[in-house]
């Protein structure tokens, strides 16, 4: 294959630079036009905030959004020459031991990873006002969540294929530019240019995961590597959920839900600002890769991690997308169903810690095993006592209980796939696990929204969903003593 020589690199470099600056200049003209819009009139709610002029963002016309399309076109030209720059194959994995910086690059990812998850977590937060605003029904409104889930999905597959060819650098520069670009679907007229955007928007938010994983798994020595990125992934699990929920909090009742899509353009100015920060690496094979994680390896097999991480997308992200709109199906005030929300995030992250120790100590299949059970006893005992009808708040409180315990299930699947796979096909497998984790999370909120029509039933199916992912965990535990039983008789 041809290679791109130095000079010609050098010059290819500096358009990529070019088309970058662009696609950040028009997303941040998009960003500040769409708060420049004037107001609309009086509020309609209630309270002290009644008499205030309505801040809440509306839909512009396509046409008065040229900086949408010059962004794109500027985007696609990134991604052009990125691929013409992969015809180099000159970087390779760099060895651990000369890396540095090792805590500012962890830093750095495990921030990315925060952000990459709470745009997933928002997706939650905008159906209610998005609903409301066009008013759909909830099946019309999951195809919101359908689009957005199959773009991740997509983007785990393209991303993780094309960070093994142009480097792991240049494909979370393209990621994070992606994410900036499509936070103007914040400012669609109608829904269906909402459901187009938020195709494009999981694309780069579904590749970016799989990478950052990759390189954080990259950054440990083999023995600490799993403790260590599962740890990272539970806090970044947590915080995300609490920047998701504290933006519907504090933003929401101001400026509607509009805004948790628009906030994506200076959160994805900062990622893209820390590009450098990000090994420039592609996965290569490293001396004695062939007997790393043997046991691992064989524990936890590419297929079984396809069906646990598919179980885990479906009770995930099942369970996340219709939260908001079953904690205030009681009669709770969208800013009070947002608090208890963002409390409970908060919880998260103070648990996070212990959580992280819990997997050392019991690894993954224990950990999740344990949390399998307890939400799945809490939903069901829920749902049995009829409370979800009658007291809204234990209601509420439950359900992000019960979401504590799935995402944390959720924050160690992937780690543990990146930590067992051989070093040279670490970032392919990441990517694929990825794929059916939002496979799962697709097929989550869509057959729930059909098939459950009342809150008891809903907490009833994400129980059994949970208990599925803890017998997968179980048979995982039960394969991994079984396998350490024959190699020590074997030894």
């Amino acid at each position: 294959m041809a290679t791109v020589s130095v000079p010609a690199r050098t010059l290819w470099l500096g358009v990529l630079s070019v088309a970058a600056a662009v696609v950040v200049v028009a997303s941040a003209v998009g960003f500040f036009r769409a708060f420049a819009m004037p107001d609309m009139g009086p509020m309609d709610s209630m309270g002290p905030m009644a008499s205030m002029p309505d801040q809440r963002l509306h839909g512009m016309a396509l046409a008065d959004m040229p900086e949408m399309f010059v962004a794109g076109a500027a985007l696609l030209l990134a991604v052009g020459i990125a691929l013409i720059l992969g015809r180099t194959r000159r970087t390779v994995a760099v060895p651990r031991q000369k890396v540095r910086g090792r805590r500012v690059v962890a830093l750095v990812a495990s921030a990315a990873l925060t952000i990459d998850i709470s745009k997933t977590s928002t997706l939650g937060f905008v159906l209610p006002g998005l609903r409301a605003e066009y008013g759909i029904d909830a099946s019309t409104a999951s195809l919101l969540a359908v689009s957005g889930l199959s773009g991740t999905a997509l983007g785990a597959l393209l991303l993780s294929y094309l960070a093994e060819r142009i480097g792991r650098r240049v494909c979370y520069l393209l990621a994070t530019l992606g994410f900036t670009a499509t936070s103007m679907c914040g400012t669609m007229p109608d829904f269906g240019g909402n459901v187009v955007m938020c195709f494009l928007m999981g694309i780069a938010v579904g590749g970016l995961a799989p990478i950052l994983v990759t390189v954080l798994s990259d950054l440990f020595p083999g023995r600490h590597r799993g403790a260590a990125v599962a740890g990272l992934s539970i806090v970044a699990t947590a915080v995300g959920y609490l920047v998701a929920s504290g933006s519907a909090l504090w933003l929401e009742p101001v400026f509607g839900w509009r805004v948790l899509w628009l906030i994506g353009a200076p959160t994805g100015l900062l990622l893209a600002s820390a590009t450098a920060v990000i090994p420039d690496q592609r996965s290569a094979p490293a001396p004695g890769a062939g007997e790393e994680n043997l046991l691992a390896r064989n524990t936890l097999t590419t297929r079984l991690q396809w069906v646990f991480a598919f179980s885990i997308g479906l009770t995930t992200f099942g369970l996340t997308t219709w939260v908001p709109t079953l904690s205030r199906a009681g009669g709770l005030s969208l800013t009070t169903a947002n608090a208890l929300l963002a409390g409970s995030a908060v919880a998260m992250v103070l648990c996070a810690g212990l959580l992280a120790l819990a997997y050392r100590r019991f690894g993954p299949a224990g950990v999740t095993v344990r949390l399998a059970v307890c939400t799945a006893g809490l939903l069901l005992a829920l749902a049995v006592s009829g409370w979800a009808a009658v007291a809204p708040w234990l209601s509420a409180v439950v359900l992000t209980v019960a979401l504590l315990g799935v995402n944390t299930m959720a924050a160690v699947f992937l780690p543990v796939a990146a930590d067992v796979a051989d070093h040279s096909r670490r970032g392919r497998v990441a990517g694929s696990v990825s794929f059916f984790n939002r496979l799962g999370g697709l097929v989550g909120p869509l057959v729930l929204s059909l098939l459950v029509t009342s809150v008891p039933e809903m907490l009833i199916a994400v129980a059994i969903l949970a208990l599925l992912c803890g017998s997968a965990a179980a048979y995982t535990s039960r394969r991994q003593r079984t396998l350490r039983k024959a190699e020590a008789e074997s030894s």
